[in-house]
C-alpha cells in the first residue's frame, strides 16, 4: 500500500509518501497561502525523486478541515483530481486529528486548536487517538474554561497548533482567573515545529485506517469540513438580515 498525503488547510502545504506503514519522504513548504501554486510542483517533486508516477499510488489522503477556506478548497481539489485520473480512492481526515496525532502521548490530554480569528480556536480534544468532544470553533475563553471543568483531576493538557500562542497568551494575561490560574499549572505546549499540520501524519492516520480495514471514498464523496461559514457568506447573510430589517 503506498499513500501520497497532502495538507493545505494551514498557511503551510505539506506532501508525504507513505508505504506500509513507513514514511518514505516529505515535503514541507512555509507557503504563506500560496497553495495553488505550489501544491502541485510539491506533488511531482516527491514522486520524481522517489521515482514513482501517479499510478503507483493505491490512495490519496488529505486534510479536510478545519482551516483556510481557499487552501482546503485547493487541496481537495487537487486529491479528486488525482484519484478520478488513475481511479483510485480517498481518505479524509480532519486537520485538528493530524494535529494531534503528532503529538498524541499515551496518558495526556492533546487539544488541538487552529487560529479561527476574532479570539476563537478551531479546537478539539483527543486521547490515545480518539476524539473526545465535537471539534468546534470556540471563544478561547470558552474552550479554557470548558477544559478546566472537564478535566479537574489534575490531568496534563497539552496545546498544538497555530493556536497555540494565542491560548499562552490569554493564560498568561493579567487578567486571567480562576479556574483558569489553577488549571494553567497543567497546561503545557508542544514545540513549536509540531504546530505544522504535517502531510506524514495523515499518512500514517491514513495507514492505519487501512490496517483496521475501514471503506474509502471515491473521489466525489470526500467533503470538506470548513468549521465556520465563510467571511463572504456571513457578510452575504448579515446583508439579507439587514435587508429584512429595513423592509
Amino acid at each position: 500500500m503506498i499513500i501520497l498525503a497532502s495538507d493545505t488547510s494551514g498557511t503551510s502545504i505539506s506532501v508525504a509518501l507513505c508505504r506500509s506503514g513507513q514514511i518514505l519522504d516529505e515535503i514541507l513548504e512555509k507557503t504563506r497561502m500560496q497553495h495553488a501554486s505550489r501544491l502541485q510542483p510539491a506533488v511531482n517533486e516527491i514522486l520524481e525523486r522517489n521515482r514513482l508516477s501517479l499510478q503507483d499510488i493505491d490512495l490519496f489522503a488529505t486534510t479536510t478541515g478545519p482551516g483556510s477556506f481557499t487552501g482546503i478548497r485547493i487541496g481537495l481539489a487537487a486529491v479528486m483530481g488525482m484519484a478520478y485520473g488513475t481511479g483510485k480512492e480517498v481518505f479524509g481526515i480532519s486537520s485538528l486529528a493530524a494535529l494531534a496525532a503528532a503529538v498524541s502521548p499515551e496518558y495526556s490530554v492533546v487539544a488541538p486548536v487552529l487560529d479561527a480569528r476574532g479570539g476563537r480556536v478551531y479546537s478539539g480534544v483527543y486521547q490515545n487517538g480518539s476524539s473526545l468532544i465535537a471539534e468546534s470553533p470556540r471563544e478561547i475563553v470558552t474552550f479554557l474554561e470548558l477544559l478546566a471543568a472537564k478535566y479537574s483531576r489534575g490531568e496534563e493538557i497539552i496545546f498544538v497548533g497555530d493556536g497555540s500562542p494565542l491560548i499562552k497568551d490569554h493564560i498568561e494575561s493579567p487578567e486571567q482567573s480562576d479556574p483558569l490560574a489553577v488549571s494553567a499549572q497543567r497546561f503545557t505546549f508542544a514545540p513549536g515545529e509540531k504546530n505544522d499540520i504535517r502531510a506524514s501524519e495523515v499518512a500514517l492516520l491514513a495507514h492505519a485506517a487501512y490496517e483496521r480495514g475501514e471503506n474509502f471514498l471515491a473521489p466525489h464523496e470526500i467533503r470538506a469540513t470548513y468549521g465556520i461559514e465563510s467571511a463572504a457568506k456571513r457578510n452575504l447573510n448579515k446583508n439579507k438580515g439587514n435587508k429584512r430589517c429595513l423592509s
